[in-house]
């Protein structure tokens, strides 16, 4: 039977740990919503929690001792953020008996490793803990190190509470369900999700404690995510998510095999929405917190049309700016349904919509086109742009007459693509950025532990299975034996860049790189 008496004698510190990148990349901090609905589950079962940025640091800490505090690693990248020793220093002054470590990013799994390993080094007494997509699915790598007391395989809002419960109480792990643990033998044992699980609906979950996020920083920086396209400056920001899950199943999502696996993962894929009046209470509650600009992290952000118009006509007059991040399918766009008012066999534009996201402050949403290859596009991406039904251009430009700004997502270098397939893409590119796209981000596909892509790349000998994360990282082509070289991809890709883009936003993005600091110029 677990005991809660026990909790008051337990404090808990969540760690978004140190950030490391290409010198090409912009840095930001994190505040993902994960750790932060992670504290509020905890907090209410009665667990003083706290949440720690470590790319910004603790309020002791400045951002020129922090996010501002470059160090060029032996690896080659840029770390930011508080070091090891100093969040080891902070757990042990501030008597934290377990921590939770969010990983989420493949890239950054060293940063989660070598976090854990400073505390335990520190005092091995403490309990450690990782969850996200990433450390679910490299839990061999984590729980070898020694350093992880477990794991959670899921949303973690009902099974780690439990599993601090469980560690509390002397209570084994493994009976645990949505969990992995190494017993006395040193065996892993991993216990699959069931249905206890998972809420009933989301609104059954506490909202996240943005509370805890070091806001004032974050302003201070200003980049919540990149470049900022619409050079507002300084202003509170917070991420949100309306919604879970989503309907398609492309085969570089980080979950794509999660989503093919329930019997160990649940139901994790499956597009599940909050109600529309809990969404209201969360934006509400944002607005009491003196944020000015939402990002909606939702991963199928505009299914579900009538909800979403019913959302936003709501929001219209709490006069907010709001972008998304990864969340639009571009079909959402359209009037798929009513044949009568298809062009030329074309969907329909929804103007209407594109009008009430607009007028309730959506000034900037991602086009993810993905490719403009449709062998491309029906192998990995679940055929969810129809290039012979949606007209992207014409989109492009009701978006940009409107005054949504709709920075253009591309992916080059699939295993099999050709340097024709490629091709295709960049000219089309290049034709969205007449129509009015801000700029085109090339993105090379990266199979990343959990996707269905990772298992293609093993199966076909595209990535070695002993392979460095540090490499993993979308801007680097980590894949080898493909149909279009590595070596000749980099050189595609930055051609693209220079083809595509304007010099003013390529100039902008070396400003805002991680490595600006460390180059003698700007060209």
């Amino acid at each position: 039977m677990l005991n809660f008496s026990k909790l008051k004698n337990y404090k808990c510190l969540i760690i978004y740990p140190p950030n490391q990148l290409m010198d090409i990349e912009t840095p930001r901090p994190d505040g993902s919503l994960g750790p932060l609905y992670l504290a509020s589950a905890l907090e209410k079962i009665g667990i003083e929690v706290d949440v720690l940025d470590a790319s910004v640091g603790s309020k002791e800490f400045t951002l020129e001792e922090t996010f501002h505090r470059r160090i060029r690693q032996g690896n080659g990248l840029i770390r930011i953020g508080m070091n090891f020793n100093e969040i080891a220093d902070y757990v042990q002054k501030n008597n934290y008996k377990i921590v939770a470590i969010s990983s989420n990013f493949t890239p950054q799994t060293n940063m989660a490793l070598k976090t854990a390993e400073a505390i335990k080094e520190k005092n091995n007494e403490i309990k450690i803990f990782a969850g996200g997509i990433n450390a679910r699915n490299l839990l061999n790598r984590f729980l070898k190190t020694g350093n992880f007391d477990g794991i959670c395989l899921s949303e973690g809002e009902i099974i780690f509470p439990k599993m601090i419960l469980a560690v509390i109480n002397n209570y084994s792990l493994a009976k645990i369900p949505g969990t992995a643990s190494v017993d006395k033998n040193g065996k892993i044992i991993t216990n699959p999700v069931d249905q206890s699980c998972f809420p009933k609906t989301l609104d059954d979950l506490q909202m996240p404690k943005w509370d805890s996020l070091p806001f004032e920083k974050y302003e201070k920086i200003a980049s919540p995510h990149g470049v900022n396209v619409n050079d507002r400056g300084a202003e509170r920001y917070a991420p949100i998510m309306t919604s879970r899950g989503c309907p398609f199943k492309c085969a570089y999502c980080h979950i794509s095999e999660e989503k093919n696996n329930s019997a160990i993962f649940g139901d994790i894929g499956s597009l599940r929405t909050h109600s529309i009046e809990r969404v209201i209470k969360e934006i509400d509650y944002l607005i009491s917190l003196k944020v000015k600009k939402l990002f909606f992290e939702d991963d199928s952000l505009l299914a579900h049309k009538d909800r979403v118009k019913t959302i936003f006509k709501k929001v219209r007059n709490k006069k907010l700016s709001i972008a998304n991040v990864n969340g639009v399918n571009l079909v959402h766009f359209f009037n798929t349904k009513n044949r009568d008012g298809w062009i030329n066999g074309k969907f329909d534009i929804d103007t209407e919509y594109l009008e009430i996201l607009k007028d309730s402050g959506f000034d900037q949403i991602v086009f993810p086109v993905e490719s403009a290859s449709k062998r491309i596009l029906k192998l990995y991406a679940t055929n969810k742009v129809n290039l012979d039904r949606m007209n992207l251009f014409s989109l492009m430009k009701t978006m940009s007459d409107i005054g949504i700004q709709a920075p253009v997502n591309m992916m080059i270098g699939f295993p099999d693509e050709t340097e024709q397939e490629i091709n295709l893409s960049i000219d089309f590119a290049k034709k969205l950025m007449d129509y009015g796209a801000p700029y085109v981000t090339f993105f090379i596909p990266i199979p990343f532990p959990g996707s269905s892509l990772y298992n293609i790349a093993i199966n076909g000998d595209y990535l070695n299975k002993d392979f460095d994360p540090d490499k993993m990282n979308w801007k680097n082509p980590v894949m080898k034996n493909t149909t279009v070289k590595p070596e000749r991809l980099i050189e595609i890709r930055d051609r693209a860049n220079k083809e595509v883009n304007t010099k003013e936003h390529l100039k902008k993005r070396l400003i805002n790189s991680a490595g600006h600091r460390f180059a003698e110029q700007i060209n």
